[in-house]
């Protein structure tokens, strides 16, 4: 009697993991190399030599708005990868320059950008779901002072927003 309990519970288990198995396909897991949503791929350039990579030290970068996330903080670099909302059809940062020396603050200038976009949802395949394609994209520099005004003039290389290979955007400082 106690032999037939353990086969028959063996069997459950076995027909039981058989099931969990059987049930997912290849097509039920998105491969990491698949595409997703992008990000906008921002390089900055020297305002003098438009053509040349400029360096931005001390870059700190946020979303502007009342619940700011911090994307970047103070990093040196010439390019970087930002999220576009995919809820709406335009996402605000703040660029923030801090210059330091040593471990004292000698300024910290803020520009607002608004980069503006209409949406396209793409599906994808039944394991990845959907991902969005930003097109028409364009910007906003919200003004400062002169003497606040770090960023200089920003570019669209790219109007689509579809892959992370190439720049979109090129902010000359």
């Amino acid at each position: 009697m106690k032999q037939h309990q353990i086969m028959r519970k063996k069997f459950v288990c076995f027909i039981f993991l058989s099931t969990l198995f059987l049930g997912c396909t290849r097509d039920d897991i998105c491969p990491d190399s698949t595409a997703t949503t992008p990000m906008l791929i921002i390089r900055f350039k020297d305002i003098n030599r438009p053509d040349v990579l400029k360096q931005v030290t001390g870059l700190s970068v946020e979303t502007d708005y009342e619940n700011s996330i911090e994307l970047f903080s103070m990093t040196k670099t010439d390019s970087i990868a930002l999220p576009l909302n995919i809820n709406s059809d335009t996402t605000r940062f703040k660029f923030i320059r801090t210059t330091k020396r040593d471990t004292v603050t000698i300024s910290k200038v803020i520009n607002k950008v608004e980069f503006i976009y209409q949406r396209q949802e793409l599906y994808v395949n039944r394991a990845c779901g959907f991902k969005m394609q930003f097109n028409d994209l364009d910007n906003n520099i919200i003004p400062n002072p002169p003497n606040l005004q770090w960023v200089q003039e920003i570019k669209v290389l790219r109007e689509t927003v579809n892959d992370e290979s190439k720049a979109h955007i090129t902010i000359l400082h």
